[in-house]
């Protein structure tokens, strides 16, 4: 068995993000809609925020219902063709600081 240890990392990262065009001008109902699957946001910066931070947790407690499937950039071209192909590209991550502790 391995040794486990919990390491907090402060993360910046740059990722070019491509949702549905819903997500660029969200009515009312879409808004609403993506804060009844558990996510938070008032408007179309917080919809590309909540993807960008999907894209970085690797859709851990994710629901693909509100942003479909999000592929990554290389894979443009090659998905089914659907209203809910999204897109990304991380650009770049830093890890600006982090603390390693033993368990």
């Amino acid at each position: 068995m391995g040794i486990k240890k919990l390491v907090t990392i402060t993360v910046e990262a740059q990722i070019e993000i491509e949702l549905a065009e819903w997500a660029s001008n969200p009515t009312v109902e879409d808004i609403e809609g993506v804060c009844d699957c558990g996510f938070y946001v008032e408007n179309s910066d917080d919809i590309y925020k909540t993807a960008a931070r999907l894209v970085l947790n690797g859709y851990a407690t994710s629901n693909n219902d509100v942003f479909g499937i999000i592929y990554s950039e290389w894979r443009k071209g090659n998905t089914p063709d659907t209203e809910n192909d999204s897109f990304y590209e991380i650009k770049n991550i830093e890890v600006n600081d982090y603390r390693v502790e033993s368990m």
